[in-house]
């Protein structure tokens, strides 16, 4: 410790990274450093996975931050942009993402961020730098979004955990209109589509379309969640990547009416299950457990849409279907922001008042009438 202002401050540790050696397997990097005046250590990895020293000190860059977090001199030691992302994935990430949103990050940092930035230290990332990154960036509008999107979070929680004194990318300004429109079913062609199906995807084609539903509610949906008694289905938990977890945000959950002809094709679903308590899921696998929609997209709804001459699809191709129908059928726009449960108003137009069921269940009748039934 060092005295600063008559009072004992922390000093700032580098600690100490060396190679230890090993009778059998490959040598490990070692760092050691002091904690209350006792010696500390932690093995960071294998010479094999950490080749040369630099590679070791980028590795313990994230131990060192955390090591000297009451230290009064870290505002003097700079930091690498690659450094905050490994704490940021190691502090930050398990807390407060699920595991499809981390292997997004993770993803964006690997293939983006750090290539870039890395090496830079966090307090030379200037606004305009960015920018212009940015616009030279050989890939769509919407990759560039999430790019953006993804640092301005990173340099958030650099800026909660005081490293940054200003977010530098809240100044980068990025649009994510789409140059090409999205793909839209039309009803013949999702009749079409649902022809070349097979049980229980067809099924689970018909649920996710008429509904408006995204895949990860889908999957989770369970029988108690469905009431067929009053026609509702109560949206209020989502399944993504194997993980049984919240809805993408609170707008997300509420309770949607159900048409009785899709009553109907639920109660026909169910009378050939083997899981029917309220708490298991309405689509499984033989486990139990709901099943994985990249292989279903893959090994079933893709090769059919082939099949029924409909060019390519994907899980969000329903849900976009449903909002482009929903919208010609003609609701107001609070009725289409509740039914599609979205969290920004804007998504809808910039209403904010509730609709009435009545009005709710008119509207989802009308999509469905025209994109299923005859």
């Amino acid at each position: 410790s060092i005295l600063i202002g008559g009072t004992m401050q922390a000093r700032y540790q580098y600690g100490n990274l060396t190679v230890r050696k090993r009778r059998k397997g490959p040598n490990l990097w070692q760092f050691r450093w002091m904690e209350n005046g006792k010696p500390k250590s932690e093995l960071i990895g294998t010479v094999e996975k950490y080749p040369t020293r630099a590679d070791a000190e980028r590795a313990v860059g994230s131990l060192r931050m955390k090591i000297n977090e009451q230290s009064s001199q870290t505002q003097f030691h700079s930091l690498t942009v690659g450094t905050l992302i490994d704490r940021f994935m190691e502090q930050h990430v398990p807390k407060h993402c699920r595991k499809l949103t981390a292997s997004v990050y993770r993803s964006l940092f690997e293939k983006h961020i750090r290539p870039k930035w890395g090496t830079v230290f966090v307090d030379n990332v200037k606004a305009l730098a960015v920018k212009e990154w940015l616009e030279t960036m050989p890939h769509s509008r919407q990759v560039k979004s999430h790019v953006r999107g993804l640092m301005h979070i990173l340099f958030e929680v650099a800026c909660l955990w005081e490293i940054v004194c200003e977010n530098p990318i809240s100044r980068v300004r990025q649009s994510r209109k789409r140059l090409n429109k999205p793909r839209v079913l039309m009803p013949e062609e999702f009749r079409a589509l649902l022809e070349k199906l097979v049980e229980p995807y067809k099924t689970m084609v018909v649920i996710i379309a008429c509904l408006g539903l995204r895949v990860s509610e889908l999957l989770g949906l369970q029988w108690g969640d469905i009431d067929f008694e009053n026609l509702t289905v109560t949206i209020q938990r989502s399944c993504s990547e194997g993980e049984i977890c919240q809805t993408k945000n609170t707008s997300s959950e509420g309770t949607l009416p159900l048409d009785p002809d899709l009553a109907e094709v639920l109660l026909r679903h169910k009378a050939q299950g083997v899981y029917l308590a309220e708490s298991d899921f309405v689509f499984t696998g033989a486990s139990g457990k709901p099943p994985w929609p990249d292989s279903i997209l893959a090994d079933h709804l893709k090769p059919a849409a082939e099949m029924a001459g409909i060019g390519r699809i994907g899980w969000h191709t329903f849900r976009r279907s449903y909002a482009t129908l929903l919208h010609d059928s003609g609701p107001t726009l609070a009725v289409q922001k509740e039914l599609l449960r979205h969290a920004d108003i804007r998504t809808t137009m910039n209403i904010y008042t509730q609709a009435v069921s009545s009005a709710k269940r008119d509207a989802s009748s009308k999509v469905v009438n025209t994109l299923w039934r005859k």
